[in-house]
């Protein structure tokens, strides 16, 4: 019996299917222990097993350490009753909840599922990741630019946030519009809500623009109020997940811009496959990885942060690039993802199938 553990709400973690899929098709039972972090889940699912407490995300840290402490003690007698022969542990939170158990308990015969960066700027904590990493017998990063960070003596793989029903259903060509404003569209979590207002004031002063953003997060409602003093400015808000494709189908450019800081700098988000799956080419932040990542690969553009002439680059690489070289672009990078996703899903297998 396999034991997944997640810090937060399972329906919030799509890369847990990853796991489940591989157990499913190699006939393994697991179960899944998890935090429903808005106090609501109740009933109890077969094989999974929930903690249930609301816990505000903007509250100062002092607040938030009896929860924390609460699911650490959770997650941790779950383990110790279940038995687990083996554990999946997802994101760096939820190794240090339960920190003592893997390593007095579980050393290497678990599986160390790496997504964020924090502290690990910090000689000591990074100290800390890196013995959770040395501990595992498998690890795998969301970003090679995670890799400066976690360094286990047994390489770590590359995980890609992607579903491979997502792949399959791709964009085979990008469609360049050629009559009219440039559809210009961000979706997600709404985070940055001073740095989105910074775009959307960009934005709202040039009419060759249509800036639409899509999705949820605790200020999504002052930021549509923000954005009503410009015509061209749509803030939707919330969105259901089987509305995406024909959201990301309307925009012409997926803003993929985030301002650089420790925490930014390295991450792959998913509106970067979003892009290469849907054949939209990006607008970046060339002071993080990602931009980097999509200016050296011909992704899209990608322009400082601090640059007074944002719309108007973003308007010239629109009006200048070739959408047949852009979609090879984003079909020679795929093949790449595709042959680290098999090197991946052989870590999962190897550390969690073998007998």
């Amino acid at each position: 019996m396999i034991g997944l553990i997640y810090a937060g709400d399972v329906a919030l973690c799509p890369f847990i299917k990853k796991y489940t899929k591989v157990l499913d098709e190699h006939n393994i039972d697991y179960e899944i222990i998890h935090w429903d972090r808005l106090g609501k889940i109740q009933d109890e699912k077969e094989g999974v097993f929930t903690y249930s407490e609301s816990v505000d995300r903007y509250a100062p840290r002092i607040k938030k350490l009896m929860p924390f402490y609460r699911f650490s003690r959770f997650a941790t007698k779950m383990i110790k009753k279940r038995e687990y022969d083996k554990l999946v542990v997802l994101t760096t939170q939820t190794a240090l909840y339960i920190l003592p158990t893997l390593i007095l308990k579980y050393r290497k015969k678990y599986f160390f599922d790496y997504r964020d960066t924090s502290y690990e700027y910090l000689a000591p904590y990074r100290a800390i990741i890196n013995m959770i990493a040395n501990s595992a017998s498998g690890v795998c990063i969301s970003s090679p630019g995670f890799a400066k960070y976690v360094r286990p003596k047994i390489p770590a793989v590359l995980s890609h946030n992607f579903q491979d029903k997502y792949y399959e259903d791709r964009e085979k060509t990008c469609k360049k519009n050629t009559d009219g404003k440039i559809t210009l569209g961000y979706i997600g979590i709404l985070r940055e809500a001073e740095y989105i207002k910074k775009m959307i004031d960009t934005f709202g002063a040039d009419d060759r623009f249509q800036f639409n953003i899509h999705g949820t997060g605790d200020n999504w409602e002052a930021l549509r109020d923000y954005g009503k003093k410009y015509s061209n400015i749509y803030v939707a808000g919330p969105y259901a997940e089987e509305e995406k494709r024909d959201i990301l189908r309307s925009f012409d450019i997926i803003c993929y811009n985030y301002p650089n800081s420790f925490v930014n700098y390295p991450a792959l988000a998913n509106k970067f496959y979003d892009g290469l799956i849907m054949k939209k080419p990006m607008f970046t932040n060339k002071n993080v990885f990602s931009g980097k990542l999509v200016e050296d690969n011909g992704l899209g553009v990608a322009i400082d942060e601090n640059d007074k002439e944002v719309s108007q680059k973003i308007y010239d690489y629109y009006q200048g690039f070739d959408p047949d070289t852009f979609s090879r672009n984003c079909e020679v990078f795929l093949e790449k993802v595709l042959d680290d996703e098999k090197a991946y899903i052989a870590k999962i297998e190897e550390t969690l199938c073998k007998r």
